[in-house]
């Protein structure tokens, strides 16, 4: 594969588009993380993440994409709405009251490839801090050791997998990627490892992707999060940090969806009254 990102062309519809700014009141977020998008896939929840995006770039100082935006490279099973996932993130790249980060995973392919598609820098990890959450913020993958010592054995089951996501229903093909997960044993592995690697270098916070299971839990003083999977049923999981708290949020959020107002109920018609007789 060529590894000069000139060679890659930029959508058409990828092109920067004027964005809007939150309605007064609304909740504003510090940062959102999100994870495992993977666009291209026959699973990806594509219309749910497009109106999630649209939602989180209002609604937060930084979004962080924290690996595996694509299922591949082959960029001829990305449909209208993956594109238009990606023209969301290609249009608020550059604005000054935004920060886009993303961070690699290990679906994503060569760097240089894929940060001239999407317009922002490509990262191994990232440290956010807004002075009371210092965050540090990594896929996951490199602590997946049955992914990186079976390299051969990954390549095919990706093979089979994908296969199984075109050949069988979506529910029965996320019910497969769920248990293939769980006998690898890799939630509880990268969790783990990403404490221990995490405490080792003085993170109190830390959140991974990689597993497709999204979870909290605090252990040996660290608070972890795993941003979990948007190729699952909704609600999907993403990461939120506001202030001093780091939590696991799922889209859609009751509050942030626009209530629909009630019907009105028809009034019943009121019959005239009949005229009074004439007086003789």
């Amino acid at each position: 594969m060529d590894r000069n990102p000139q060679s890659t062309p930029v959508p058409a519809d990828l092109a920067a588009a004027p964005f809007s700014t939150p309605a007064a009141g609304q909740t504003q977020y510090d940062c959102i993380i999100i994870s495992d998008l993977h666009l291209g896939s026959d699973v990806c929840q594509a219309k749910l993440l497009e109106e999630f995006l649209i939602w989180a770039v209002n609604h937060c100082r930084q979004l962080v994409i924290n690996g595996d935006i694509f299922d591949d490279l082959n960029f001829k099973r990305l449909t209208k709405r993956h594109f238009a996932c990606l023209k969301v993130i290609r249009r608020n790249s550059d604005r000054d009251d935004f920060h886009l980060v993303w961070v690699r995973g290990n679906h994503d392919g060569p760097a240089g490839i894929v940060s001239h598609i999407v317009g922002v820098d490509i990262l191994d990890e990232y440290i956010y801090d807004n002075g009371q959450v210092r965050l540090l913020i990594l896929h996951g993958d490199q602590f997946d050791t049955f992914t990186t010592g079976y390299p051969l054995l990954t390549g095919l089951a990706s093979g089979v997998f994908y296969y199984i996501q075109k050949t069988m229903p979506h529910g029965a093909a996320r019910w497969i990627r769920r248990i293939s997960k769980r006998w690898q044993r890799n939630s509880q592995r990268v969790r783990d490892r990403a404490i221990d690697y995490a405490r080792g270098r003085g993170f109190r916070f830390v959140t991974c992707g990689h597993t497709h299971l999204p979870l909290e839990a605090d252990q040996n003083g660290v608070h972890y999060v795993n941003s979990g999977t948007w190729t699952d049923y909704p609600p999907c999981p993403f990461v939120a940090v506001k202030g001093a708290e780091m939590t696991l949020e799922h889209w859609p959020m009751t509050q942030a969806i626009p209530t629909p107002e009630p019907p009105m109920t028809p009034q019943p018609r009121v019959q005239p009254a009949p005229p009074l007789p004439a007086m003789s």
